[in-house]
Formats: C-alpha cells, sequence, structure tokens
C-alpha cells in the first residue's frame, strides 16, 4: 500500500476535525487530552519523524532537536505545516535508508512510511470523533496492514510494558478482506502467525471496525464485529493496547 498517501489523506481529515472541534474538546480515547493536546502530540510525533528520516538519525532525536507546536490556534497551521514536511520527507527518501525507531530492529526509512500513516489515522478517528462528526472508515487494506503492524510490531513493546503476565491467544479475522492472525501470550511475550488457528479469544468482523476496535476505539458488540470464546478475555486486551 501507498504509506504516504494515506498519511496525506488521513493527516489532511485529523486538521480539519481538529479545526471543527476546536482546542479545548476533549478526546474520549485518550484520557485526560483535549484535541490541542492531540495535535501536540501527532505535531511533535511528525517533526521526531522528520528528523529522523531527513538526517539518516541512529540514535533518538534530542528533546531540544525541534519546538514544540504553539499551544493556541496557531498550532492548525504549525501542525500542516510538520505534516507537509513529513510526506515530502517520507515520499523521497530511500525506503531502506538508515533511521533509529523505537522497536530495537528494522532501522529504515519504510518503518516509519508504515508507521507514522497509522499513527496519524488512529488519530483521525479520535479528533472526528471529538467533533461530534460522521467518522471515516478505514480503508480496508490499509486497516488491515495497521492490524499486523499492531500485532507484529508494536504488541512487543506494549505488552512487555503493560502487562507482562498475560498468557492467553487471540485470533483476529477479517470477514472482509484478507487477514487472520494468531497472537499468543506467554508471560507477556507476544508471538504473532498470519493464519486461520484457534485462539482462547476470537474476534471477526469488516477490516475497518476491527482496526478500531483493536486499537480500543469501538466495542466489541458494534459495527458487524462478533467474539467466541473467552470474553473476560476481552480486559485483558484492553489492557495492552493504549
Amino acid at each position: 500500500m501507498d504509506h504516504v498517501a494515506t498519511l496525506r489523506t488521513e493527516g489532511a481529515r485529523l486538521s480539519a476535525a481538529a479545526r471543527t472541534s476546536g482546542l479545548d474538546a476533549p478526546v474520549e480515547h485518550c484520557p485526560g487530552w483535549t484535541v490541542g493536546r492531540l495535535l501536540g502530540h501527532t505535531g511533535k510525533v511528525l517533526q521526531r519523524t522528520n528528523l529522523c528520516v531527513s538526517d539518516g538519525m541512529l540514535t533518538p532525536p534530542p528533546e531540544d532537536a525541534f519546538v514544540s507546536l504553539p499551544r493556541d490556534e496557531a498550532i492548525f497551521d504549525a501542525f500542516d505545516e510538520a505534516l507537509d514536511a513529513i510526506c515530502q520527507t517520507l515520499a523521497t527518501c530511500d525506503p531502506k535508508g538508515p533511521s533509529w525507531n523505537f522497536s530495537g530492529e528494522n532501522f529504515t526509512n519504510d518503518f516509519w512510511q508504515r508507521r507514522m500513516a497509522h499513527e496519524i489515522e488512529i488519530h483521525r478517528w479520535d479528533a472526528q470523533n471529538a467533533a461530534g462528526i460522521a467518522i471515516d472508515p478505514f480503508d480496508d487494506e490499509s486497516a488491515v496492514d495497521g492490524i499486523d503492524e499492531l500485532l507484529t510490531v508494536l504488541m512487543p513493546v506494549l505488552s512487555a510494558v503493560k502487562n507482562p503476565e498475560l498468557s492467553s491467544s487471540f485470533h483476529l479475522h477479517c470477514t472482509d478482506a484478507p487477514g487472520e492472525w494468531l497472537t499468543t501470550f506467554v508471560n507477556g511475550e507476544p508471538t504473532t502467525v498470519r493464519e486461520h488457528a484457534k485462539g482462547d479469544l476470537a474476534v471477526r468482523g469488516p477490516a475497518s471496525p476491527l482496526y478500531a476496535w483493536a486499537w480500543n476505539r469501538i466495542p466489541v458488540d458494534s459495527d458487524g464485529l462478533n467474539t467466541a470464546g473467552d470474553d473476560a478475555l476481552l480486559t485483558a486486551w484492553a489492557s495492552v493496547v493504549p
């Protein structure tokens, strides 16, 4: 998929929704956040990534390497500028060129092409939800890729910190696009295989709502989703994913 095109589209949607909601609107699924803080967070992530990729950094950039976004309405234009800059950088870089990331592996630019697309589209959902406007569904291809990234790239980082005792298996299954995974946790360490297999808990449904559920954005009994197995493990899943 074209991750940079997704980043452009979803970033523009995020910006438009934030302008509609205003900076003080609460962000439901990021406790304590307002839309202003959401823009500040995503803008900083975009700036940091731009430094990592454009400078070929192999260590995290220092906090004083970039300026925080404004806290007043100037933040809207500042976010748009950060979005334009990272899209330009990611569109023109060598995907296999070197750059640091937090995963501990795959120190190449294509990591950030994928990560920024999914970072921004999830927070676009947050911004549209905060604005009280219609929430655009995720593109099916991007939703499948986003679930895959969550399970295979982010989950090992998240679970080690958030639920190191978890020992259960989860089967996620898209019903309208190719995509099935079994993620098995043993003492908080997950292993994911891309196949049809029985888990302690299975969650099935269309790719877009399955992606939203996987990121704890919607309940599991909505938008065509359904479960099989041990529903008590829904709480365990929610404890791992932010």
